[in-house]
């Protein structure tokens, strides 16, 4: 898979008042013998049922407490589009801030998002790092380009031995109003050329059914991923399974599948699996979960159990994780320092928020992603949750 970064996780507003709220959910790891906490999230809304922010936790063993790792921060306007994010991780010992990512959203008079700026914290102060600005045709997003900065304004960059090139991404839909291809380019100096592509197809309901990834040889392009999605009668996801390519042949690589209550429906809860701007509705993807979410587990390994209705928990102690990737610029192989802790998990993030890439391992082969600015997110064996930027070239 490929693509290119910007954000993190967001989320759009969701405004009915009075509703149970999905308050937490609980990640446990399974060691052979027995279920085993692992991290938890904790969620909190303002008044009109946005979510204002995401609490992670980690299970400390040997105190048998959740420790505060890190937040991520979301604030909205008058509109209740989001307006910024936040997401910053602590010192295990001081609970002082040590890292911070923050991306600000602006909009046109349709409350379209017209243009995204992230941002990287570097001693104390948030400083810019890239922005994306979006273009639309009948209210369809049809265009992406990402910025870097140059210390005194934005500009496109063309591939280099220290920097990363810009990055475009252009929309087409289908019949059925849906995405039908992402077409992916990076700029050469002067123009854009071919990179990549997404291509998805979709059921008899609208529902993505795979999407399939390809990188271009110079020539023509090549399957590289490809994604399944699977459903039950009530259209809720059950399945979802990613497929690797690159030996000539469909390996699969990651599997996550969901359990529901399905005497209730979802959106009689306010939680935080809604649209994040908008972008999961391009793929019909904004309604995948229809009854109420109760579960899911990643690759029988790891399991997620969500609570609703509980009282917000606050933050007894502070845990983080401290890790370093290398080398970073990197054209292929990409490498996380795990020697303070036990991996878990690693994923990486594309512009859209969407997870392009997750492994187990500390050692991943990014060449198949296209050039450009990703966020990386560690997870450990107790919980504790990292982010860091990457940038493929």
């Amino acid at each position: 898979m490929k693509k290119i970064t910007l954000l993190l996780l967001t989320f759009c507003s969701f405004v009915v008042v009075g509703q149970v709220k999905l308050t937490s959910s609980v990640e446990e790891y399974f060691d052979g013998t027995n279920w085993l906490n692992s991290a938890k999230y904790v969620y909190e809304y303002d008044t009109n049922n946005n979510l204002t922010s995401e609490n992670y936790y980690y299970w400390n063993s040997i105190t048998a407490l959740w420790e505060y790792n890190g937040k991520e921060k979301i604030v909205y306007n008058s509109a209740n589009k989001i307006t910024s994010e936040s997401y910053e991780g602590y010192d295990s010992s001081t609970g002082n801030v040590t890292y911070g990512y923050k991306t600000n959203y602006v909009y046109n008079g349709n409350n379209e998002l017209i243009e995204s700026t992230s941002l990287e914290l570097s001693n104390g102060v948030y400083v810019n790092e890239n922005k994306s600005t979006y273009t639309y045709i009948d209210n369809k997003i049809t265009e992406l380009i990402d910025l870097s900065w140059n210390g005194s304004a934005w500009v496109l960059i063309a591939e280099s031995d220290d920097q990363d090139s810009s990055s475009k991404i252009t929309i087409s839909y289908g019949v059925n109003g849906l995405v039908s291809e992402f077409i992916y380019y990076e700029w050469n100096g002067s123009s854009w050329s071919a990179d990549d592509k997404d291509v998805y197809t979709y059921n008899a309901n609208n529902k993505i059914a795979n999407l399939v990834s390809y990188d271009w040889n110079g020539s023509a392009y090549d399957i590289s991923y490809k994604e399944e999605y699977n459903y039950d009668a009530n259209d809720n996801l059950i399945l979802e399974e990613d497929f690797d390519y690159s030996d000539g042949s469909y390996e699969s690589e990651y599997e996550m599948s969901y359990t529901f209550d399905e005497t209730q429906i979802m959106s009689s809860f306010t939680h935080p699996f809604i649209d994040r701007h908008g972008f999961e509705a391009l793929t019909g993807q904004d309604t995948k979960f229809i009854n109420k979410l109760i579960g899911s587990v990643e690759d029988s390994n790891y399991r997620n159990t969500y609570y609703y209705g509980e009282e917000t928990a606050s933050a007894k102690d502070f845990g983080s994780i401290d890790f370093a990737v290398f080398p970073n610029p990197t054209k292929n192989i990409l490498k996380i320092d795990a020697a303070n802790f036990t991996l878990k998990n690693i994923e990486i993030f594309n512009v859209l928020g969407k997870k392009v890439f997750a492994s187990t391992k500390s050692e991943i082969n990014i060449a198949h992603l296209v050039n450009g600015v990703y966020l990386v997110k560690i997870e450990s064996e107790k919980g504790g949750v990292a982010t860091k930027r990457i940038i493929k070239n």
